[in-house]
């Protein structure tokens, strides 16, 4: 049953986290957006409504690691507070053992790291998804838009796009390059020139729709022919629906077990092992928090911190070390490797914590 002080701790706790999380994922996300906004605004001309839609899509990514983060930070600062301010030892004076005296640490960490689950297991991989379509709904709205006069435009799959100046009905000195598919045997590239070129989008058939003026078109076919057509006015259509991106990272679960069961061709041992490590990734991750717990309370005790600064500092080192260990799995071709290697930081934690617990005692 939970008491007064359980209440008390459970809520500072509680808030100090919710700050921390807050300033750990401004302080990681903030370099990502400026990096990945420039690039969306300037170059690609993405409308603002979807770079918006791409800032909201990145927070996501950023809790997967600065919940734990900011759980740890906060239960060493609020410890550490309580030890300076003798407010431990009223407790244990009252009959509270340690461990008794932690057990809202323990409670919050659970809750934690069931919301990380759900997080990382639902909300993070549609997040990542929707941002792999941001540039190409831009496409679909207005592909007049991205098309930057004197500068080549490549948004769409092996299709690159030059001209030397537009209006608002035409495209002026079209130069056009559809670039051979690596991943199709046999696709052979093509070059298509245009004094002039309107434009405009079949929502239907998800197609761009080109008809050029004074066309000069270029291609090679599958016997290396060169094949060359001149016509005065010619129909030129772009398919819009992109071949699939086999993803992990913007994958659910079900999905990756779906692709999984009927691999493509191309994939290997390799392939599969990174899409399993994924999932098995997304469950380790997400008991950090209830791992940090067990450290956290005997640590902020036993350093006895003066300042707020090395609390931090120490739950930022902790959490860098804990999650090497996924880029070391990441790395790995064994499947059974990759799993140990992601689990075992969380082992690590809770033996290192109740070994710390009990040293605890004698300080």
């Amino acid at each position: 049953m939970f008491r007064i002080s359980d209440r008390y701790l459970f809520w500072q706790i509680f808030k100090a986290t919710l700050y921390a999380v807050v300033a750990l994922s401004l302080f990681l996300v903030i370099g990502q957006i400026f990096q990945e906004i420039r690039p969306l605004i300037v170059d690609k001309r993405v409308p603002l409504i979807l770079v918006g839609k791409f800032i909201l899509n990145v927070f996501p990514m950023s809790l997967m690691f600065t919940i734990p983060w900011g759980f740890m930070a906060a239960v060493l600062l609020v410890f550490g507070r309580l030890s300076l301010e003798q407010e431990l030892n009223a407790l244990q004076l009252g009959g509270q053992s340690l461990p008794r005296i932690a057990m809202p640490v323990f409670v919050l960490g659970g809750l934690l790291s069931a919301l990380c689950l759900w997080v990382n297991v639902e909300v993070v991989p549609r997040a990542n998804a929707r941002m792999d379509n941001i540039v190409y709904e831009a496409v679909e709205r207005d592909p007049k838009s991205l098309i930057k006069p004197g500068m080549i435009t490549s948004q769409l799959d092996n299709l690159r796009i030059f001209v030397q100046k537009k209006d608002e009905e035409k495209l002026h000195s079209l130069h056009l390059y559809r670039l051979p598919d690596p991943k199709k045997p046999g696709s052979v590239g093509e070059y298509v020139y245009a004094e002039d070129a309107s434009l405009g989008v079949d929502p239907e058939k998800k197609q761009i729709k080109l008809t050029l003026t004074s066309a000069y078109i270029e291609s090679t076919d599958k016997s290396g022919q060169l094949n060359i057509y001149v016509a005065s006015a010619a129909p030129w259509k772009v398919d819009l629906t992109r071949r699939k991106k086999y993803r992990a990272s913007s994958m659910t679960e079900g999905e990756i077990t779906e692709l999984l069961k009927n691999p493509p061709e191309s994939f290997d041992t390799k392939q599969s092992t990174k899409y399993l490590s994924s999932i098995t990734q997304r469950y380790s991750f997400a008991m950090a928090s209830l791992a940090f717990a067990f450290i956290a309370v005997p640590l902020s005790l036993a350093k006895r911190r003066k300042d707020s600064t090395s609390g931090i500092l120490t739950a930022l080192l902790l959490g860098a070390g804990y999650f090497i260990f996924s880029l070391l799995a990441q790395k790995s071709n064994d499947p059974t490797l990759a799993s140990v290697m992601l689990w075992t930081p969380n082992v690590l934690c809770v033996i290192f914590g109740l070994y710390l617990f009990h040293r605890v005692r004698f300080l």
